[in-house]
């Protein structure tokens, strides 16, 4: 039997690098899908409709993930379709490479809205519409290297992704005693956001760093992480942060 078998699942971000193919590999697994995006709606599409070509159950729709208002309709658009929810990624995302004294007020606020505000309001408001009731459920939150490390150009994005590390664990006991478990991926893949990092590197002669960011294995090579944290594998499991990069952080 499939690892997801009917399961509903919920994945922010899921039109592109890790969220699409987090997204099929649930598919494949059995699982239905609510796919939420932002702003391109033909990306959107794109992915529902291949998706369904390939027999899953999917539907999705735009909505920003870093506004609350936002996320109660995104609760109501699963509650209407599906009526019910297992399994939550926070993936959604977005990354401006920057100088620290560069990083404007609206760009740090942006960042930390979409990241760890996103994570923040999607994770309460599932739990309260669907996991906490049934008593059951799985939240998988995504965090990064520079959450871990000091890097260069990004401490908007790794203050974000360091917040989400602790909020997976305060989750995590707080929601023991509903079987809810809630883990995070710290994933390492090549997709446009490493696409844009690289690109910042390059700029800054750092040729060393670009390159390796161009060289990084595609996104699929993380699934199997998530798919851990989806299914009944990872029943004892929660509070835990598992870096998929390939030993970038031994």
């Amino acid at each position: 039997m499939a690892k997801l078998q009917d399961k509903i699942a919920l994945i922010t971000g899921g039109t592109r690098g890790i969220g699409k193919s987090v997204a099929e590999a649930f598919a494949r697994e059995g699982a239905r899908l609510f796919i939420a995006w932002h702003l391109d709606e033909p990306a959107l599409q794109q992915t529902l409709d291949g998706l369904k070509r390939a027999g899953t159950e999917a539907e999705g729709g735009l909505f920003d993930v870093g506004s609350n208002d936002d996320v109660r309709r995104l609760a109501d658009a699963i509650a209407n379709h599906f009526g019910a929810l297992d399994i939550v990624v926070n993936n959604a995302g977005n990354i401006t490479p920057t100088r620290l004294l560069e990083i404007t007020s609206e760009q740090w606020e942006r960042t930390i809205k979409t990241h760890l505000s996103g994570t923040f309001y999607c994770t309460v408001e599932m739990v309260r519409r669907f996991l906490e009731p049934k008593r059951s459920g799985k939240i998988i939150n995504v965090t990064a290297p520079s959450a871990l490390r000091g890097s260069h150009g990004v401490a908007d994005y790794a203050s974000a992704k360091a917040g989400i590390i602790a909020f997976t664990r305060n989750a995590a006991r707080e929601l023991l005693p509903f079987n809810i478990q809630v883990n995070a991926v710290l994933p390492v893949a090549r997709t446009r956001m490493t696409d844009a990092l690289a690109k910042y590197h390059a700029a800054l002669s750092n040729a060393e760093t670009a390159a390796s960011l161009g060289s990084l294995g595609p996104p699929e090579t993380v699934v199997p992480t998530f798919l851990f944290f989806a299914s009944a594998d990872s029943d004892y499991v929660t509070g835990q942060v598992l870096a998929a990069d390939g030993g970038l952080l031994a």
